[in-house]
């Protein structure tokens, strides 16, 4: 299976994605990784794949890389490569991953202060709830697009036996959703909720997700609907105090 990929322009001159094979546990489950170019003509990495020659001839067509940004301690799988091809760029990973990956040198953690570099420009935040899983999310208020790593999948697009099988019994295959396996651990519901609740007030009619098809229309009432068996167990539990 070759890892190639080619950049897809999403936002005129402003965010390019390039989607490439990879395999959990044998299934295949495409990983994406987002580019945006921020004021400063720097490029900002989101969630980096296998860097081969012919992407990086296409990043170099882009610009220089100021910027790699992993959103989870999930991706990081390709992080020693990009550190060795761009020394000059700052490194950014939530907590959790830079203490997993104590090999690496980080610039910084990722949290709901946005760092100076693209201040001004995107919006983030932890999307909190969970002792294990940890993300942080992104929106280009810009291009309106929401930028997310594991939070949200959908697979709908896979027609492999097993990622069928998996994404179903996850939940994300009829419908983008978080993942089964990724919504078990978030047992403090108030705080997740604060977190989507955040993100449904950024700026964005789009989202661009690390696993499976993007959502280029209505993609407000998309994330909603994903969300929406939080935001019933909200109802429930102040109908219970009312009564």
């Amino acid at each position: 299976m070759s890892k190639d990929c080619t950049l897809v322009e999403w936002s005129k001159d402003r965010i390019w994605y390039c989607t490439m094979p990879y395999r959990v546990a044998g299934a295949p489950i495409d990983h994406r990784m987002t580019i945006i170019r921020l004021n400063n003509n720097k490029l900002f990495i989101h969630s980096p794949i296998d860097i081969t020659p012919k992407l990086q001839r296409q990043i170099s067509q882009l610009g220089d890389v100021g910027y790699v940004v992993t959103p989870n301690k999930s991706h990081n799988i390709y992080l020693s490569d990009w550190w060795l091809a761009y020394p000059q760029a700052y490194f950014y990973a939530p907590p959790g991953l830079i203490h997993k990956r104590s090999d690496l040198t980080f610039d910084d953690a990722l949290g709901n202060k946005t760092p100076y570099h693209w201040q001004g420009q995107l919006l983030q935040t932890v999307i909190r709830g969970s002792d294990t899983m940890e993300e942080i999310a992104f929106c280009d208020p810009h291009s309106q697009t929401l930028i997310l790593g594991d939070a949200l999948a959908w697979m709908v697009e896979s027609r492999h036996p097993l990622t069928f099988a998996i994404a179903v019994l996850n939940g994300c295959y009829f419908k983008p959703a978080m993942p089964w396996y990724w919504r078990i651990t978030f047992q403090n519901h108030t705080q997740l909720r604060q977190s989507i609740q955040e993100i449904l007030t950024w700026p964005f009619e789009r989202i661009i997700l690390s696993h499976g098809k993007v959502i280029d229309n209505n993609a407000k009432a998309h994330f909603s609907n994903a969300f929406s068996w939080l935001m019933a167990h909200k109802i429930k539990i102040t109908t219970t105090k009312k009564a």
